[in-house]
């Protein structure tokens, strides 16, 4: 009885009519999810990264990514069979929330909070899911060959970079004619 209460409170607050009853509990939880959950609306789609580009087992594109701060992202990481790589970037995956990692054909979904490294054998691709949480920069590459150059960045801005339109609710929210 509990979660039906916070639900219809949440439904309040956000401005949901018609959803009094415990039956509605379901969709309350939907629309809420919907709206707050950057990592299930709204993705953006990075620049797949590269692993083995013109041959060349040392080199990787691209190597410098801008994200934003409570944003949610799917990036492809594809790694060429020119060599074994071992993905590392510790303190970028500690500072951001994974939804999950698709990996294979066919697809196979992993849900873990971290993971130490990404290893390609022979070649092969992964997407990660994730959002950005905690601002800063940080480094990424193969294990072995970030000493010889194969380096990356990943700048994640702060909340205040955000362009974010408010939400709106109730009556204004029906007449928006923002949309032609």
């Amino acid at each position: 009885m509990p979660r039906v209460f916070i639900l219809a409170a949440l439904a309040l607050c956000l401005g949901l009519t018609g959803l009094s009853t415990a039956s509605h509990a379901a969709e309350v939880q939907g629309q809420a999810k919907m709206i707050l959950d950057p990592a299930v609306h709204g993705l953006k789609r990075l620049e797949p990264l590269q692993l083995g580009v013109d041959g060349d087992s040392s080199k990787m594109t691209p190597t410098e990514y801008t994200l934003k701060s409570g944003q949610g992202y799917r990036w492809k990481i594809e790694a060429s069979d020119l060599t074994e790589y071992a993905l590392v970037m510790p303190e970028f995956v500690r500072n951001i929330w994974i939804r999950k990692i698709e990996v294979g054909e066919p697809e196979v979904e992993i849900k873990a909070v971290t993971f130490d490294e990404l290893e390609f054998e022979d070649g092969g691709e992964v997407e990660l899911f994730f959002v950005a949480v905690r601002p800063g920069t940080y480094k990424f590459g193969p294990r072995g060959l970030m000493e010889r150059g194969m380096v990356g960045t990943i700048t994640v801005e702060g909340p205040d970079s955000l362009n974010i339109a408010p939400m709106r609710r109730g009556k204004a929210a029906d007449d928006d004619d923002d949309e032609k």
